[in-house]
Order: structure tokens, then C-alpha cells, then sequence
């Protein structure tokens, strides 16, 4: 259980302080946790999958009205970048390395997978701005995200593309072809599972990635290839 000298001190990083304590340890209690024998523990192992669910809408709509008020000459298209942006997973794991939720988060996958690691982490993100949600309504959470996530704001739309699409005007440019992506397995417990894809593109050889999702999995792989064919550029010139 987390010792309330640590809540007190994660609350102080976060600048909320909770009403109801037990929705923020709801939101620092990851099911893997629960899920082992060893932890006889009253709290429901889909409190914190709940929370996250909750935590990724509220997240998604308070990033949304931050980014159409700041961005007003922006069109449609710049803004979901900045959204789908600042709301990936990668830039959420760095939000809870910010906040050192791996310092008082409880599951039982630590040191033990990265890629794994940084799924909960980002998740946790959302679990707590859930959890603020439901003890301090939409305004305290807003006004959270708008406190971490308002120095990355003015991110260039430049910096924004996803790599899959990236790739693939690259591939079509420079060869005329798509990228293929194959699913080469899923593994690991049904409440996170790590998939590996293989990735042939830009007449590289063939290159394998894993991720959370397949769409993650994908992401990497993509990626992966675009460094490698800019650094094999670099060679040639």
C-alpha cells in the first residue's frame, strides 16, 4: 500500500490534493498488482483499467479545447496531429517519467520488460487524471493538463507526422511502393499483451518491432526504417 507521507508528496507534484484518497491509490494500483496471488487486497483489479478509460476521455477533450482556443487560425488537420500527438502513449510515459508515477506506482512488471513498462506507465497517466475527474470534476482535471501539458503546446506540425504515413510517401516516392507490414506474434498476459511485427520497406532488410498494440508494433517498426534510411543516405552523400 502507498504510505500517506508518499501521497502526500505525489500530490504536491501533481498540485492536486484529493478528497477521497482512495481514488488516487485506485489510480496508482495497477491490475498486474492484484492479479498476484501473493497480494491479498480488497481493491477490484478493474478500478484502475476503469480509471483509465475515464482519464483518456477527459485527456482527449481537455487537450482538444486547449489546442482549438491557443491554435484559432489552425485548420482541422494541424490540430489532430497536435492531439493525436500529445495524447500517444510514447509522449504519456514521458508525462509520468515527469511526474515519477514510476517511483510510486504499484505493479509487479517492473525491470522486467521496458516496452511493458512504458504501456503501464502511460496508462497510469490516464488512470490518474480519471481518478481527479470523478473527486474534483472536469475543471481540476483540465486545469492539471493544462499545467503538464501546457509547455508542449507550440510543437511544430512539422514534427508532428505519424511514421507510418511518413514511410509510406516515402516508399511510394522513391520506389513506388507501399510498405509490408505481417504480424509475427502476440504474447504475454491478456491484459497486456506484446505484439512483434516484421516490416519490409525501402529495400532495407527486413526489420522487426514490438509494441502494445499492432498499430504501436507498426509504428516502431516505421520508425526504425526511416532512421535507417536516412542514416543510409547520410553514407552515400
Amino acid at each position: 500500500m502507498i504510505s500517506k507521507k508518499n501521497i502526500n508528496l505525489f500530490e504536491k507534484k501533481i498540485g492536486y490534493v484529493f478528497k477521497n484518497k482512495n481514488l488516487l491509490i485506485d489510480s496508482l494500483t495497477h491490475p498486474s498488482f492484484l492479479l498476484d496471488k501473493k497480494n491479498d487486497s480488497k481493491l477490484s483489479r478493474y478500478d484502475f483499467e476503469r480509471l483509465e478509460f475515464l482519464g483518456d476521455r477527459v485527456l482527449g477533450l481537455a487537450i482538444a479545447s486547449l489546442i482549438y482556443k491557443k491554435f484559432n487560425k489552425k485548420n482541422e488537420g494541424d490540430l489532430s496531429k497536435k492531439l493525436s500527438y500529445l495524447v500517444q502513449k510514447n509522449f504519456l510515459h514521458k508525462i509520468a517519467m515527469e511526474l515519477s508515477i514510476d517511483k510510486i506506482l504499484i505493479f509487479t512488471f517492473k525491470k522486467k520488460n521496458d516496452k511493458m513498462n512504458v504501456s503501464i506507465l502511460a496508462d497510469a497517466v490516464e488512470s490518474i487524471i480519471g481518478a481527479i475527474y470523478l473527486d474534483g470534476g472536469f475543471s481540476n482535471s483540465a486545469k492539471f493538463i493544462k499545467k503538464i501539458w501546457g509547455p508542449y503546446l507550440d510543437i511544430k506540425e512539422s514534427n508532428l507526422q505519424d511514421p507510418k504515413t511518413h514511410l509510406q510517401e516515402i516508399s511510394q516516392k522513391k520506389y513506388k511502393k507501399l510498405p509490408d507490414y505481417s504480424l509475427l506474434k502476440k504474447e504475454g498476459p491478456s491484459h497486456s499483451p506484446i505484439f512483434t511485427v516484421s516490416l519490409k520497406a525501402l529495400k532495407l532488410k527486413k526489420i522487426k518491432a514490438t509494441g502494445t498494440s499492432i498499430r504501436e508494433a507498426e509504428k516502431n517498426a516505421a520508425i526504425t526504417a526511416i532512421k535507417l534510411f536516412n542514416e543510409k543516405k547520410i553514407i552515400k552523400t
